[in-house]
């Protein structure tokens, strides 16, 4: 008697809360702790105070740098992702992040230019890079890792989006409301994509590397802002 193949079956809800836990959150917490607490203590030292607008322009200027630019990401992996069911997650998905590049370009208006560093042009070649191994995940020609790098970046935007509000808000930037696709509707969708075992490799593949370049941008500031602050 042959044996009956059983369908394969993806989890994209433990996917996303995996994405989630692995993403840019650990690295961001500590940036938002300090916004708040020059938000809530006028009495801190001087050069505490004086770090925050330097920290304010990287975290404005870094992103916009990064994702400021269309097509973006989505746009990008919009080409690869040939399942006619996702057609209406992407297009949410990028007319949300069109918004959210908006934001971005008010941001870095706002918060002025970035303050120059001794290896700033270390750190633009650091951006650059970041920005290519975006596109180059997201216009993949391996079968899931195009998907796997959009959901994950959607998730990790979504994780660390109330520090650029809390930024926008030092700034007097007045916050949109996010509307990318939720959590619930990236799990939806990377149950979708992740049809075959190949697939589901692939498009883990691929949110582990976007997690990795996007980690790097908020660590990058993280350490800019640890120079600063106790100089």
């Amino acid at each position: 008697m042959e044996a009956i193949a059983t369908p394969h079956r993806f989890d994209g809800e433990a996917f996303v809360a995996s994405v989630a836990e692995r993403g840019s959150a650990p690295v961001v917490a500590p940036l938002g702790v300090f916004l708040d607490r020059c938000s809530t203590m006028p009495d801190l030292r001087k050069q505490v105070r004086d770090s925050l607008p330097a920290l304010l322009a990287d975290v404005a200027h870094f992103m916009a740098i990064t994702h400021g630019r269309h097509p973006g990401i989505i746009e990008q992996a919009a080409t690869r992702i040939v399942e006619q069911d996702a057609r209406g997650w992407i297009i949410a998905a990028s007319d949300a992040f069109a918004a959210e590049r908006m934001f971005l370009n008010r941001l870095t208006v706002v918060a002025g230019p970035i303050r120059r560093h001794f290896d700033q042009d270390k750190v633009n070649a650091t951006l650059a890079g970041q920005h290519r191994s975006f596109e180059m995940l997201a216009t993949s020609d391996r079968r899931g890792c195009a998907a796997g790098a959009v959901t994950a970046f959607v998730v990790d935007w979504l994780e660390t989006r109330p520090v650029l509000e809390r930024v926008a808000l030092m700034l007097g930037v007045e916050v949109p409301s996010c509307t990318l696709p939720s959590k619930g509707h990236c799990a939806a969708l990377a149950s979708l994509l992740a049809a075959t075992t190949s697939q589901e490799r692939a498009l883990n593949f691929g949110a582990e590397q976007v997690l990795a370049q996007q980690k790097g941008i908020w660590q990058l500031i993280a350490a800019r802002h640890a120079v600063t602050s106790h100089s």
